[in-house]
């Protein structure tokens, strides 16, 4: 109905997902960077809740576009409403495996059992996806958690996603699924957006929508709709759709807080039934009390002398608690990133001829490694590193998690909007600005806010392991590596730590103090990441990124 009026070819703001609709806010980019890593770790259980409109949908369509068909097996329950031996039968017909003639559960399980090794040996990470998952019975719940024990040594063989409302917290908080709750390594809870994310999740709606001119709505109206929309993407949407009907029935040109509010009233008399009037129901409610109580006191005479007493008591603490609520401290306002800026940057990479920036990428972090580049990349990026002698570390998080390794490293972007990715090598950061190779500006270092709305946190980190030592996953470990391990730790802070060869507990609880001073995740395992990280805090002649990592 609007449409011509404002100049959309589309409308702007739908209830139903629309993959070209897609924007990632601080919250979803957190939630898909947390899930990713869970999934490429192959730690087995993830679960992401949040209310109804919070955006997951968002951030599973964005997570699933994400994995690959090469390298990821992939399969998505959409109704939960199902017994244990109904799941099992729809896991096999979703992950396309024949079940046995007159099957039970055991039968099942086992033929999954041996679907997830092939895929293994195939190299593919097996993943499922049950969405509204707080619909799940417990004993379909427990059902999940028994495929949890389908493991090799080192990983899971199934990765599952548990994707709901917040009922689904109240499930895993019950005292019979204790065990589930401990095996769930990542669990977010998405929450709606900020204020800015608000403004700038409307911004980008209507300009995907054909919206040419400048604001349409005014900074007051874009204030209103995040008061009365808590920053819920649905909400913005229910509410932003009305305004604008609101403004094209009174022929407007722009939309004020009073037309958010206009839209808002209309909206709420639609949720609402007809009422009485507030003055008429409030009688009713007084006449209806006082014949109650006239009553009583006609039929029990000692009933006002003690309704007298009770009220002249005073209140205890132990009637009325008074809630602690922690004083936030305010943080400092990020510099505006406007919506233009970060449109202008995804067009860049979009034009990027992606052979010649991988290129040059790599010909740049190689450089930093004092090697050459081959003439022609015919391989992945990551094979290439692995070819000219070097270990590849692959990374998942945020900006300041990559940080704390201070080493260049390739980078992924991938658009929101598009498939495939392009590569680049991030060699520096310093004064809140990172240095792109090839260059996104023509000095090639990129503000800080605008690089973290449009990188989702993969990266490629070359390494070297001088020392030669394995990766220590389990406590007992006797071997020369372990020794040696010990010699690094001595120099970085653990001096009374005794060379004795053992992957003892005391070996154990100096990797765990590195691994929580520094962000990773506390296990007391030494894998890649841990393994690149006491290197770099031994001082070893590693490269570093240019102007340091200070933050």
């Amino acid at each position: 109905m609007y449409l011509k009026q404002f100049g959309f070819q589309e409308k702007p703001f739908h209830i139903t997902p629309n993959p070209r609709f897609i924007f990632l806010s601080k919250n979803h980019k957190d939630a898909f960077a947390h899930l990713l890593y869970g999934i490429q770790q192959r730690v087995g259980f993830l679960s992401l809740t949040g209310e109804v409109g919070t955006g997951k949908t968002t951030v599973l369509r964005t997570l699933l576009g994400q994995l690959g068909d090469d390298d990821y097996c992939l399969a998505l329950i959409l109704n939960p409403c199902l017994s244990a031996q109904e799941l099992m039968e729809t896991i096999h017909r979703e992950f396309s495996i024949a079940s046995p003639d007159g099957h039970n559960l055991g039968q099942l399980h086992e033929s999954l059992n041996l679907f997830l090794l092939d895929q293994r040996e195939k190299g593919k990470t097996v993943v499922l996806v049950v969405d509204e998952a707080q619909n799940l019975e417990p004993s379909v719940l427990e059902q999940l958690r028994l495929l949890s024990n389908l493991e090799t040594e080192t990983d899971k063989l199934i990765q599952m996603v548990l994707v709901g409302q917040p009922e689904l917290e109240d499930l895993f908080d019950r005292s019979d699924l204790r065990q589930l709750r401990q095996r769930l390594v990542v669990r977010y809870r998405l929450l709606p957006m900020d204020d800015k994310d608000s403004a700038t999740y409307i911004q980008h709606r209507l300009k995907v929508a054909g919206w040419k001119g400048g604001s349409l709505f005014t900074d007051k109206a874009l204030k209103e709709i995040y008061r009365l929309s808590g920053g819920t993407p649905r909400l913005i949407n229910i509410l932003c759709d009305r305004a604008l009907l609101v403004a094209y029935s009174q022929d407007l040109n722009e939309i004020d807080a009073s037309v958010v509010r206009t839209a808002q009233s209309e909206l709420h008399q639609i949720d609402e039934p007809v009422k009485q009037p507030l003055l008429l129901r409030l009688s009713l409610v007084m006449v209806f009390v006082l014949t109650i109580l006239v009553s009583l006191t006609l039929l029990w005479p000692g009933l006002s002398e003690e309704l007298s007493s009770f009220s002249q008591k005073p209140l205890t603490a132990q009637a009325v608690q008074k809630v602690a609520v922690p004083v936030k401290p305010v943080p400092e306002p990020a510099p505006a990133v406007t919506t233009e800026r970060i449109e202008a940057l995804q067009e860049r990479i979009a034009a990027v001829d992606s052979e010649a920036a991988i290129s040059q990428a790599l010909t740049a972090l190689l450089e930093r490694w004092g090697r050459e580049a081959p003439s022609r990349i015919n391989q992945s990026p990551e094979a290439v590193l692995v070819n000219q002698g070097l270990l590849v570390s692959r990374f998942q998080g945020d900006l300041d998690g990559f940080l704390t390794f201070d080493s260049p490293a390739l980078i992924e972007l991938t658009l929101p909007t598009t498939t495939g990715s392009q590569f680049f090598s991030l060699l520096g950061y310093r004064d809140g600005k990172v240095l792109l190779e090839p260059g996104l500006t023509e000095t090639g270092w990129l503000k800080r806010e605008e690089f973290e709305q449009i990188w989702f946190g993969k990266a490629y980190i070359p390494w070297v392991n001088p020392h030669d030592i394995s990766y220590l996953m389990e406590p007992g470990l006797e071997l020369p590596d372990v020794s040696r391990m010990q010699s690094l730790l001595r120099t970085i802070g653990f001096p009374q730590l005794l060379l004795t060869g053992v992957f003892d507990r005391q070996t154990i609880r100096a990797v765990t103090a590195i691994q929580r001073e520094n962000g990773l995740i506390p296990d007391g395992r030494v894998g890649p990441q841990t393994l690149l990280l006491i290197y770099r805090l031994a001082a070893h002649d590693l490269p570093e990124l240019v102007g340091g990592q200070t933050l």
